[in-house]
Formats: C-alpha cells, structure tokens, sequence
C-alpha cells in the first residue's frame, strides 16, 4: 500500500499531457524593480520574482502568460499592482493579476530605426513609455495610446534612455541631453514643450539613465573616450556636474531617500546625494561581481540585477544569491535524453562551419533540477549522445577538441589526436573537429571527425580505437550527423546538397575488409533527383529512414537496400487537402533542422522558420503545429527535437532557449507493468487531460464505472493514452471512482488500474 502511495505522488509529480515547462537561463540580469514586497529580476527569456517574506523565488516567462522573449526593461507601480514589461522589438506587457495585456502599438507601428522599450514611468493612470524613437503616453484606464513625443530638435526622432518625475514635472534622458516638461501639459506631443537643460555633452556622449531623488534629478553621462563618466544632478536652480565614483557607469536609480550608482567597478550607495559621502561594495560575499542594474529595496538593502548570477539581495557587503534553477545559459544546440536525464550540447557553429570558440559546455536535467558543467581548455558542443547501456553517460562532439565523456554529469574523459584514432586538422592544434555520434548495435562508439584522412571512427566496448581511410570516398569538407540504423548501418549527413554516406561496418568493426559502404543522393523508385540538401535523418520504430531537407521530408522505407543500388530508393509525401484538390509534398517549403520519432512513432520535425511539427506515423497527417505565436517557443528556429523516452516530454532546442512540451506518446511496454494514471485523484479545479501511463502498443483502454458502466474508450499512443474526464456525451464524469481496463492488441493481456473523481 506504501509503494502504491509513493507511486502515485510520483505520477502527480509529473507534468501533465498538454503543458509546457521553460528551461531557460536566469542568470542574465537585465533589469530589476521592486514593489509589493517582491522583487523582479529581468533576463532575456522571462523574470524570476523574489518574495522578500518568505525568500521564495519564481519565473514569469512564455510559459505563465509573457509574450516573447527579448526583455529591455521592467517597472513596477506599487499603487497600481502592475508590472511593465518591455521588449527589443517594442512589444510591451502589463501584468496585473496575474493577467497580461499586450501592447504591439509600438511593434507594429511604421518606424525606421530601433523600438526598444529602455524604461517606464508611471504617473497616476498614465505610463509613459520610453523608447529608441522618444516618448509613447500609454492610458492605463482607457487601455490605449494616447499620444506618442518625438522630442527631439524639429519633433525628430531621438532615443530616450530613462525617465523620471519631480516637481511636477517629467525628465528624459536622451542622446542630445536632458529634456523636461510639465507633465500636466496638455500639448506635449509638440517638441517646442520640452525643454533641454542646456549643459553641454562631450563628444559622442549620452545620457544613458535618470533617477528622481528628494532634493532633486540625477542624470547619467556615458562618454565614450577615456575620461570617467559624469553625474549631472538638478537641484530645481541649476544643473551641477560630479565625477561619477566608477569610470564606466551603467545606471543610476533611486528610492528610500537613497541614489545608488551601478558599475562593473562596483555599487554606490548615497543616502544624501549629492553629497560626496557614500558607501561602495566591489563584490558580493559569493562568486563574481558584474551587475548591470542595483535599487533600493528597503532603508538598508538593495537587489542587483548581475550579468552573470541573475539576482543578488542584501545589505552592502552581505548579498545573497537569488536565482531559479536552470541552465546558466540559453545558448542550446543539441540534446540527448535518456530514462534518467536530459543532456544538452551548449556549443556551436557559425554560418561557415568554423569555431565560435564557447568554452565546451553541457547543460544537464536530472530529478527536476538543472547543472551546467564548463570546461575552459576545450570548445563548441555540438552533439551530445546517450550510451544506450547506461543511461547516465554521455558523449559529447566538440567541434576542436575530440570527444568528452561524462557520466551523471561529471566530466570523466577526453579523447582527440593524442590518445585516440581521431584526428586533428592541423597535428599540434586544437581542431579535432567531431559532427557525428552514434552507437551501434554491439555497443560500440563511431565518429565523423571532419577534414581528416580518415573521417570514421570507432571506440570499440573494450576502449580499443580504430580509424577507417574513407575520405576519398565521402569526398566532402563538411561532414554532419552520424545515425546508426536499426539493421546497424551507420549514416553519414554529406551537407550542401551532397547527399549521405552509408557505411556497413561488418562483423569486425576493428577491420575495413569485411566493409560495405557508398556515397550516394537520394532518387525516386522511377530515378527522378529528390532535394539533396539534407540536415537531419531519423529512423523510425518500423525501420524507415526519414530525411529532412532544404526542402521538407523524404522517407525511404527500404533503407536495408542502401547497398543495393537499383532497389534502394526514396520518395516524398504527398499531403491531400493542404490546398483544396490539390496535394502538396510534406512541408516541402521548410527546412527541417531535426526530426524526432516518439513512442508512437509520429514524427516530430523542427523547422529553421516554422516551428514544430507533429505528424501522424505516415506523415501525412498535421496533429500539431507550434510556433511562436500559438505556444511558448521563444524562437521558430528550431535547432534539435528530443523526446524523454519515458515520460514523453519534448524537448526543443531553440536558438533563443529551450522548452519543453508534455506529449501524450511513450515508448510502449512489452508487457503490462504498472498501469496508473495521473493526476489521481483529479480535483475540480483540473481541467487538462488524464493520462493512463505503462501501456503496451495499441492497447485499448475501456473507463467504466463502479456499476460497469462505460464512460469513454480509447486506443494508447505508444505507452499511454488520454481521457478528458468526459463520458460518451461529453460531460464531465461525476465524482466516484473509475475503473480502467486495459487489454493487448491480441486480447491476450490485460491490467487494470483506478482513479477517482472529486466535483
């Protein structure tokens, strides 16, 4: 009954069929404001929130309701409970409530020049909104724009950097110096109403931030030779200049009768500005020290948005780090995933295959929770690899540096030119440059080690290495992915349009004699040339090859006769009613950057502008399609699909982060095991759907009442299947218990399993 228990708060724990989850990086701080006890720390991809009474910390992203990524700024109005959120793109949020209004006025409207959101103001009912072209006044009880401010000479468009209110009055920073108005002016959309300062601005200077304090304003002069920067500060006579306490300075914010000055330099706390006594802290009490943003969040602490930890809260000289888990980056290029952890490749190519030289990083997920792991003597992950013997360790291609093995994930070794089969490009250089993993059927190791001699490679079980001369043959600069079929045929991508290389190692793979390979491009049965320009190839759980391209999906279904050159062929889709009466090749205008085959294999693609697909086994039918627009994904580039083997989680690597999405498709049981479903019990308030987990393929799933009664009947997808909490007419079941009866495709087994309702 105990295990039953843990069991079943095991299943619960488990995100349900349906949801998504962002992994992203929070370490990036960008902004940060305060209010209502909470504090809000802005990164590119969403905010992490710190409730200051309870030291629980929270995200706000794509996920919960945000409507993109590229965050600029935040701001917080205490009286109003509302969080503006800014974006690169001009995009703004409101949050109140937990409910987000978006604003694209600004995205949308007809401008040259940058939109970027770079603060907030708010005044009563009004936001002003500051941004790279001037001033937007956004109606917070009307829910509209009321007027937008170019301000600058002539109404020209100038960009504003910060905004503050005093006296009555409204400030903005700008690249042409400080200009003011009355903010009750009724007539401010005319530039001849804002008035400028009149002190003058070094050469190629500008002012980059503004803060209001009791006495008075302070801006902020970022010049750009090498004298420090300057605080020019308005006491309500005139405008006064000091030197800044840091050379370079990034921002000045006030609250809590305090200024407090930011730079990489250190933190500056004033707390009768401008008077030259203050207090300075140049690090944290942990780590490294590079903050962007620092305000006052009380009369004695501060919370600092930092380049690198994300969120930092305390009193000067005892911070503590604030920061949900995550990846310490949203840099993602390749992921593998086994039962017990996901692990992802943070590395890269540029455009023209060459280094982007990021230190060899590996992102790692295991019991919910994130690890990065860095090695600065090596570069670039560019794919990462599951032992399918042991799920715990990891193979990791670096494009320079050999392969790296980790196991749970902890660096364990190295291998390159010196002391395996691997090559370099030059003898004593850092460029053993690795595309392709895979493990064949015997447990052994292969590699595409790129501009070698001998491209192929093997770690053979007994951590033997042995390199093969097939250069001459694959004929390419560029190599890609490596995939092993399930006949033990390894594949070779041949990028820009030069097909794939197809190589049967034998039954010795320590010897090339026994060898069958060929280079080859992809034909129709009748020999007409299909798109040869191929970025991925998946095999699915009926042994087809399928081939992403340039120009969307080819499918083989006689990969076995690869070496067989006048019966092995390939074909395209056809997809009826995509246009009515007209059939159309499975996504033949789409890049498909990876292809991903889940337990009921329905093939996954991702796409380099469209998104995510999800089709049915034969890929003739759309079962899902998310963009940017209709889910999460903070990008429709999308780099690498993976689906968790056993809980059916997907996986996209993005190159704006990483997401995921909890499908309904497992990989099936060879035989009942522990049939349960989750959530259980289902409460009132959960309105998503059931899922009856540890299935076989094509069980049939009959829900019945106590009394016998059937309610609903499904077929499994893989190793689970759904049910809505609705019955035959589509109403949602009462509350009492369920009855869940499962049988084989043969009739031959069968479990059962139970869960209750409560309305």
């Amino acid at each position: 009954m105990l295990l039953l228990l843990l069991f079943s708060i095991a299943a619960m724990a488990q995100p349900p069929v349906g949801s998504w989850r962002d992994h992203f990086s929070y370490n990036t701080g960008i902004d940060v404001t305060f209010g209502n006890g909470n504090v809000y720390c802005a990164s590119h991809n969403g905010i992490s929130i710190y409730r200051t009474a309870t030291n629980e910390v929270s995200t706000f992203s794509k996920v919960q309701g945000l409507s993109g990524v590229g965050i600029s700024s935040i701001a917080y109005s205490e009286s109003l409970s509302i969080l503006a959120v800014g974006y690169t793109d001009g995009t703004i949020d409101l949050v109140q409530n937990d409910r987000v209004t978006t604003i694209v006025d600004i995205k949308n409207k007809v401008l040259q020049g940058s939109k970027e959101i770079t603060s907030f103001l708010f005044i009563g009912d009004r936001l002003l909104i500051a941004s790279g072209f001037g001033i937007v006044e956004y109606n917070l009880t009307r829910s509209e724009i009321r007027d937008t401010y170019f301000v600058g000479n002539g109404g020209s468009q100038v960009p504003v950097f910060g905004l503050a209110y005093w006296n009555s009055r409204i400030y903005a920073s700008t690249s042409i110096g400080v200009l003011s108005a009355d903010a009750n002016d009724p007539l401010l959309i005319l530039y001849e109403r804002w008035e400028n300062a009149g002190f003058p601005l070094g050469a190629g200077a500008t002012l980059s931030d503004i803060a209001s304090y009791s006495n008075g304003v302070v801006a902020l002069e970022n010049t750009l030779d090498a004298n420090p920067d300057v605080l020019h500060y308005f006491n309500g006579v005139q405008w006064e200049a000091m030197a800044a306490p840091f050379g370079n300075v990034s921002s000045v914010k006030s609250g809590f009768e305090r200024v407090v000055v930011t730079s990489k330099e250190g933190i500056a706390v004033y707390s009768a500005f401008p008077n030259i006594n203050y207090q300075t802290v140049t690090s944290y009490n942990f780590w490294t020290f590079k903050p962007n943003v620092a305000i006052p969040v009380s009369a004695t602490e501060l919370a600092v948005a930092d380049n690198i930890l994300g969120l930092a809260v305390g009193e000067m000289g005892n911070f503590k780090h604030v920061l949900p888990n995550g990846p310490n980056s949203n840099r993602v290029y390749s992921i593998a995933a086994s039962s017990s952890r996901v692990t992802v490749a943070a590395g890269s190519r540029n455009a023209a295959w060459g280094n982007m030289y990021y230190p060899l990083t590996i992102h790692s997920f295991a019991n919910e929770r994130w690890r990065t792991t860095e090695r600065y003597s090596a570069f670039d992950a560019v794919r990462a690899l599951v032992n399918p013997r042991n799920p715990e360790e990891v193979y990791v291609a670096s494009w320079g540096n050999g392969i790296t093995r980790f196991e749970s994930g902890e660096f364990k070794e190295q291998f390159d030119q010196y002391n395996s089969s691997l090559q370099s490009i030059f003898p004593d250089g850092a460029f053993c440059r690795i595309s392709g993993l895979a493990f064949d059927l015997k447990g052994n190791l292969w590699a595409s080690n790129v501009m070698v001699g001998e491209p192929i490679s093997v770690k053979t079980t007994g951590n033997e290495w042995y390199s093969f001369p097939y250069a001459s043959v694959i004929n390419a600069d560029r190599l890609s992915d490596l995939v092993c079929s399930p006949t033990g045929v390894l594949w070779l991508i041949i990028p820009r349009g030069e097909g794939l290389f197809a190589l049967n190692p034998g039954a010795d793979v320590t010897s090339a004699a026994d060898d069958k390979y060929r280079r080859f491009k992809l034909y129709t049965r009748e020999g007409n040339v299909l798109p040869n320009d191929i970025y991925s190839i998946a095999f699915d759980r009926d042994g087809y090859l399928w081939v992403g391209t340039s120009e969307g999906v080819v499918v083989s279904y006689n990969p076995d006769k690869v070496f067989e050159t006048n019966q092995f062929y390939a074909q395209r889709i056809k997809v009826p009613d995509v246009v009515p009466g007209l059939a159309v090749y499975l996504l033949e205008s789409e890049t498909i950057n990876s292809i991903a085959i889940d337990g009921g294999s329905r093939k996954w693609f991702g796409t380099a502008k469209s998104g995510a697909y999800l089709q049915s086994s034969d890929g003739s039918k759309q079962i899902l399609h998310f963009t940017t627009n209709n889910s999460p994904l903070p990008s429709n580039n999308i780099l690498d699909i993976k689906v968790h083997p056993t809980t059916g989680e997907v996986f996209f690597a993005t190159d704006e982060g990483m997401v995921s999405y909890r499908a309904e498709s497992t990989l099936p049981y060879q035989a009942f095991g522990k049939v349960y479903a989750f959530p259980n019990p289902v409460r009132p308030d959960f309105m998503g759907v059931i899922t009856i987990a540890g299935l076989m393929e094509n069980t049939t799933v009959k829900i019945t009442d106590i009394a016998g009664n059937l309610v609903y009947e499904t077929k499994s997808v893989g190793g689970q299947a759904t049910w809505d909490g609705k019955n035959l007419r589509g109403r949602r079941v009462a509350t009492g218990v369920y009855l869940i009866l499962c049988s084989d495709s043969s009739g031959e087994q069968t479990a059962t399993a139970k869960v209750l309702f409560v309305n």
